[in-house]
């Protein structure tokens, strides 16, 4: 037993590195290289410009900048999930999300179209200008739970010698410095002064390549110039063009630390852009990071990649209710069809005095079901790595992809040779859905951030790492397979190697989601180890004492602090939000972003009944464990026949409580993780011998098995009581 183990354990860890190898081949790319800025630098703002407006009949020279510079998608999103062009332009001044009036939350859905007139400056006779309200605008920034300094670009630059221009109302209030002073401004972007100071920025009304054509006539050789959609205004939220050209400037994919993902930059990166200027004087912001380039070979290569991008993720987002709704309603009225089966069976059955089994037939129907809806979440995942959005019908194409691999799965589950283990085709599934998750995310989550299940990166606050919802599917069922596994080495009398099994795939899971460079969660890791404690506590025999109860609490704070401090330790550009908050608790000695987990899920929870849920959802697992005979009886005989089954979704139960209290929006894990729990239950149940089973053998759903003896009298036994 001892050496099988082993060489299972070790088959799975050489799987493991032998795929991240050939991942990182396949998907490596050249240094990236940073961005130089030896003249001046001039921002131009053309609000709503999407990159499915470039081309060169209808941009010309704009197309001509991006075959020649660097380009991205931007995410223009503020506090809000549409933006508009005075909070992009006052969240680029301070190089934090910030907005004026009430915050997202707290205001109804923005819709395009609803954003209102920006203040206009009070211009001076020597040209500068100035915002009257600017100080009562800058208390309520500084106010909020995550402060946003408005100004800080035009305070930092004044600090360093280098003046800001500002052409336009809007772009007047990005130049403002923390006073509300616009050193130089122009109402005309026609009239703007180019030479006035190192640093210029024009707002437009709308996408014009006509003045982009004028502005590059006057533009100084050695200039360095970006242009931006910045904001959604009246159209509906969505990424945004972003174009980098000048002298010396690699042509390729504008990428940053804050997004980690090539082709795809925030707004506060731009902040951070400008700032770059002011060298070792230039402050760390929260959200921003300076954006660097990832060159690339072919005049459009670049182009077609952040167009395809932002074609996937702008079609993707408003799809997921529908695909979730036609999938799980199709789901539903497949059970519904079951269901009616089995009950035409079992009234055939009584009337012809035949002992009520449940036939063949629709066990094969009910596991595939389930089968099929426990490998979906993985394939909303493996769908990404072809370009569906490319198809006439991208999202009847994502829909049929989605379909047939988790078909592929459910097939390769229930036919593999693991069928023979009631729990192997179950077991399959966890270990391929940890499997796809996990080598994502050590490869930097680029399936993650365009899956359905995903990051949602034009709406979310996460660009790279373990989401939450792809933690949900990752931590139930890491917890579920230590689970199952644990319970087929007890069924063969060895505990110790039992919680051993459990003790490593917690370790595993809980390197691979919290590690920095990887998952960089930071409330993941502490839902997980206590999670895995008890588990591998019980299948040891082990008792659960305050004494343990506080080692596995400091346990959690010590491998926690651990990622957190060795993410410290970084340079700060590299910094994820673990370091930052070491680096605040420094500072500060503020434990700075613990209350904004408690108030997210406050709002959340709140904002809709259908969110209320999620508590009665975790109330009804914790009866059914507590109360199995009186709340629990339905799942009861499933309970008793899968060995250490009880203890899983117990430890499933813990994860989702203190995920759902440590992870801002930790509101979706524990619905996310019923999107593994309900199929497992299932599948197994449907895989489990029934009483005619326990007279013939317990022959299982697809063979006899490989139970032991002394396994297959107690399950007899079992059925027998009942």
């Amino acid at each position: 037993m001892l050496r099988r183990w082993f060489a299972l354990a070790l088959l799975g860890l050489l799987l493991f590195a032998g795929a991240a190898k050939v991942i990182s081949v396949v998907t490596s790319h050249s240094p990236a290289r940073p961005v130089h800025q030896p003249g001046p630098l001039v921002v131009v703002s053309m609000p709503t410009l999407t990159w499915s407006e470039v081309s060169p009949r209808r941009t010309p020279t704009l197309w001509s900048l991006a075959r020649r510079g660097a380009v991205a998608a931007q995410t223009s999103r503020t506090l809000s999930a549409h933006s508009c062009s005075t909070q992009s332009w006052l969240t680029f001044s301070a190089g934090v999300r910030t907005v004026l009036g009430r915050s997202a939350w707290q205001a109804p859905q923005v819709l395009p179209g609803d954003c209102p007139e920006g203040p206009l400056p009070m211009q001076r006779l020597d040209g500068s200008a100035d915002f009257i309200f600017w100080s009562s605008w800058r208390q309520q920034t500084l106010a909020r739970d995550e402060p946003a300094d408005i100004g800080r670009l035009g305070t930092v630059m004044q600090a360093t010698g280098q003046c800001i221009t500002a052409a336009g109302p809007y772009a007047a209030l990005g130049a403002a410095t923390e006073d509300g002073v616009v050193a130089h401004y122009s109402s005309s972007p026609d009239a703007v002064d180019l030479s006035a100071c190192p640093v210029t920025f024009i707002s437009l009304d709308r996408p014009d390549d006509g003045y982009l054509s004028r502005l590059l006539r006057r533009l100084p050789a050695d200039a360095t110039l970006a242009v931006s959609g910045m904001a959604d205004d009246a159209k509906g939220a969505t990424l945004l063009a972003l174009v980098v050209a000048g002298p010396g400037l690699p042509h390729g994919l504008l990428t940053s630390p804050s997004t980690q993902q090539p082709g795809f930059v925030q707004t506060t990166d731009l902040s951070a852009l400008v700032l770059a200027r002011a060298g070792d004087g230039a402050p760390n912001l929260p959200e921003g990071r300076t954006p660097v380039v990832r060159p690339v070979a072919g005049a459009t290569a670049p182009i077609a990649h952040v167009t395809g991008l932002s074609r996937a993720l702008d079609l993707e987002q408003p799809f997921v209710p529908t695909f979730f709704g036609l999938f799980l309603g199709s789901a539903g009225v497949a059970t519904l069809v079951g269901l009616v089966w089995w009950w035409l069976a079992r009234r055939g059955q009584a009337a012809r005095g035949e002992p009520r089994t449940i036939p063949a037939p629709l066990r094969w129907w009910f596991a595939v079901i389930a089968a099929m809806c426990g490998a979906m979440p993985m394939a909303t995942f493996l769908v990404g790595m072809a370009p569906w959005w490319r198809a006439v019908y991208p999202r009847t194409t994502l829909s049929l992809g989605i379909l047939g691999i988790s078909a592929a799965a459910a097939a390769l589950a229930l036919l593999g040779p693991w069928r023979r283990w009631v729990a192997g085709p179950t077991v399959f599934l966890l270990v391929t859905t940890l499997f796809v998750i996990a080598e994502d995310v050590v490869h930097g989550s680029r399936l993650q951030f365009t899956s359905l299940l995903g990051l949602q990166p034009v709406y979310g606050g996460r660009f790279f790492g373990q989401g939450n919802v792809g933690y949900a599917l990752y931590a139930t069922s890491a917890l579920l397979l230590a689970a199952l596994l644990a319970g087929r080495l007890i069924d063969a009398g060895d505990r110790r190697l039992a919680a051993t099994t459990v003790v490593l795939i917690g370790l595993a899971a809980v390197v691979v989601d919290g590690y920095p460079s990887w998952g960089a969660d930071g409330g993941g890791p502490v839902a997980m180890i206590p999670a895995f404690a008890y588990l591998a506590l019980n299948a040891a025999g082990l008792s659960l004492t305050w004494k343990r109860v506080a080692a596995i609490a400091g346990s959690t704070l010590v491998v926690v602090g651990s990622f957190a401090v060795l993410d410290y330790l970084r340079p700060p550009r590299y910094r994820t939000h673990l370091g930052d908050f070491v680096a605040q608790l420094r500072q500060t000695g503020q434990p700075t972003g613990l209350e904004k987990i408690f108030t997210l899920n406050w709002q959340m929870l709140t904002a809709s009944w259908l969110n209320a849920g999620v508590v009665l959802l975790l109330v009804l697992l914790m009866l059914v464990l507590v109360m199995p005979r009186v709340v629990g009886r339905p799942v009861q005989p499933l309970l008793q026949q899968v060995t250490f089954l009880g203890y899983g979704l117990s430890a499933v139960a813990v994860c989702w409580l203190l995920g759902f209290l440590a992870n801002d929006s930790g509101t979706g894990i524990p619905p996310s993780g019923l999107m593994v729990v309900l199929p497992v239950m299932v599948l197994l149940a449907a895989c489990l011998p029934g009483p005619a089973g326990a007279r013939t053998g317990l022959r299982q759903l697809n063979g006899s098995g490989s139970e032991t003896m002394e396994t297959a009298r107690a399950r007899a036994a079992v059925i027998r009581r009942r």
